[in-house]
């Protein structure tokens, strides 16, 4: 109990200086928890023989985020040249070790992380230095929050623990996101309007489930199949990843909609 407890305060703390603490706040909340969201799907993707550049991997995802800081708005231009970087640099760090079996699927490895959670987070990052970029970033993160809410209440009221590759269970979670959306649509014509009227509201809050809910679904299936292709390999228990993977995974849409609906 005291342990949860905690857990729901740090939680808690980390959003509001997300929200609060400006672009650098949101920035240091971000490198948190693309780390550590990225630490866990390294440590699946980890199998015998195959042994991802992780350092790299990490180093990538800290500069992604760091261009979304320093260029703002104009970051996504940038973002695949520090790809390609990354590219070039796991290459090199497996060529060099004395092991080099599979250092296309280590490379791939170490690539995955960077694409799924880093360039995400980035986007989240670079659209807080959006014109009004305060209220689209909070608008966001209650947007996701309220998804992804929604989406657990209501496979928890079917007494079903998480997403599952499973189609009845899938349609709940993202009947149950959906719902989380239009409480959010609500909350953004309330509190940040303009720039957010009712129906760019909706359209993002319903685009964000609908991402959202694939991203869990991406994320399951993969935990699916790890562990039926690899029985006897023994993966931990990834928390922070099946909470926030569906939800950063929406970011660059939410980003590249907005622009595309105030221009």
């Amino acid at each position: 109990m005291v342990k949860r407890t905690g857990l729901a305060l740090l939680v808690l703390g980390l959003l509001v200086l997300a929200v609060f603490g400006g672009r650098l706040g949101l920035l240091f909340v971000t490198m948190i928890v693309a780390a550590v969201a990225a630490g866990e799907l390294y440590r699946s993707l980890r199998a015998p023989g195959v042994q991802p550049a992780g350092a790299v991997g990490h180093l990538s995802i800290v500069a992604l985020l760091v261009v979304g800081y320093a260029r703002g708005v104009r970051a996504p231009a940038v973002f695949p040249f520090v790809i390609a970087a990354a590219l070039f640099l796991s290459f090199v760090l497996l060529l060099v070790r004395r092991d080099r079996a599979n250092a296309t699927r280590a490379t791939a490895a170490t690539l995955i992380p960077v694409l799924t959670v880093g360039l995400p987070a980035a986007y989240l990052v670079s659209m807080r230095s959006h014109g009004g970029g305060y209220r689209l970033a909070w608008v966001f993160v209650v947007t996701a929050s309220a998804c992804e809410l929604g989406a657990v209440t209501l496979t928890w009221a079917f007494r079903r623990r998480a997403l599952t590759p499973r189609a009845r269970r899938t349609w709940e979670h993202l009947a149950g996101a959906l719902s989380g959306a239009m409480l959010a649509a609500v909350i953004a014509v309330a509190g940040a309007s303009p720039p957010f009227t009712w129906a760019r509201a909706i359209i993002l809050g319903a685009l964000v489930g609908v991402v959202l809910t694939t991203g869990d679904l991406v994320w399951a299936t993969i935990e699916d199949d790890l562990a039926r292709s690899e029985p006897v390999v023994k993966r931990p228990r990834a928390i922070v990843l099946p909470r926030i993977g569906g939800a950063l995974l929406s970011a660059p849409v939410f980003f590249y909609v907005f622009r595309a609906l105030v221009s």
